[in-house]
């Protein structure tokens, strides 16, 4: 059952908003958190939104740390993962190197990387406590600051790259606006979030056949939207970017199986999970 509730439109699109009952991937977002869809583009948010201050205070060491002893930091722990890898190299495929922006670079895993394959890196990190590690690991050049507030010279970059951090925003449009503002013309901004609204499909039928090998994700409350690809692509087209691709992808992608057809089986949900759009994470590309 919903109820019609008078608030504030939905932060991406703008369209009209239900308070809902609805089950997310990996449960409900906190227990004292009110969700509410969008009949419009599909995507959820949660209200109240906290004040800046509020998030200030979350993302201490104690966060990440966290993070770091139980499911891990997305982009990597200790090192710059895989997927970031391959990443930059299709953006320096189509870009060549240039001066690159990461928002919410942490501990600045993917930034040290960056500047290792000789990108001009730059960071932008509002907790203190990561963002002092990331100068002391990699001797980076790290904002700690909102991207809206970031000293950064507008025009002045070939790519914004934001991994699993529009989650956190408590306005993506406002977030994706001054992002197209630090980018040059032709300039190419990637978003990365996490797919919470359906589960995908190798998920849904392993997990019924084996419920051992697929516990329940354990939640973070400070994830203030969860996206559709629609609302992705309202929210960059309203801070006047040019969407290029939206798509769900599954990075570790365990194909073994005891039985002897199991492997192409498995192999075959993962694309047909991809195709669907209910694959793990949902990736963003656009340009100026």
């Amino acid at each position: 059952m919903t109820t019609a509730v008078d608030v504030v439109g939905c932060v991406l699109c703008g369209g009209p908003l239900e308070e809902a009952e609805r089950s997310l991937r990996g449960g409900r977002p906190g227990a004292s958190d009110r969700v509410f869809g969008c009949s419009r583009c599909g995507s959820a948010q949660v209200m109240p939104r906290p004040s800046p201050e509020a998030l200030a205070r979350t993302y201490s060491e104690e966060y990440f740390q966290s993070y770091l002893a139980g499911p891990g930091v997305k982009g990597g722990d200790h090192e710059c993962s895989p997927a970031l890898k391959a990443r930059l190299k299709e953006l320096e495929a189509l870009q060549g190197r240039g001066r690159i922006v990461d928002v919410g670079c942490a501990m600045g895993h993917f930034l040290g990387y960056a500047q290792g394959e000789g990108w001009d890196a730059i960071g932008v990190e509002p907790s203190a406590w990561a963002a002092e590690e990331g100068r002391r690991r990699y001797g980076l050049t790290i904002h700690t600051t909102t991207l809206e507030e970031a000293p950064i010279e507008p025009g002045s970059c070939d790519v914004v790259h934001a991994n699993h951090v529009l989650e956190h925003v408590p306005d993506p449009v406002r977030f994706l606006s001054a992002a197209r503002r630090l980018l040059k013309t032709g300039g190419r901004l990637v978003v990365e979030v996490p797919q919470e609204l359906r589960v995908p499909l190798s998920e849904r039928l392993f997990g019924a056949l084996h419920p051992e090998l697929y516990p329940d994700l354990p939640r973070d409350a400070t994830h203030l939207e969860f996206f559709s690809a629609a609302g992705l692509r309202a929210a960059a087209v309203r801070a006047g970017l040019k969407v290029e691709r939206v798509r769900t992808v599954r990075y570790f992608r365990n194909t073994s199986s005891r039985l002897p057809a199991g492997g192409p089986v498995k192999e075959l949900l993962i694309r047909t999970e991809e195709w669907f759009g209910t694959a793990p994470d949902l990736v963003f590309w656009a340009r100026k």
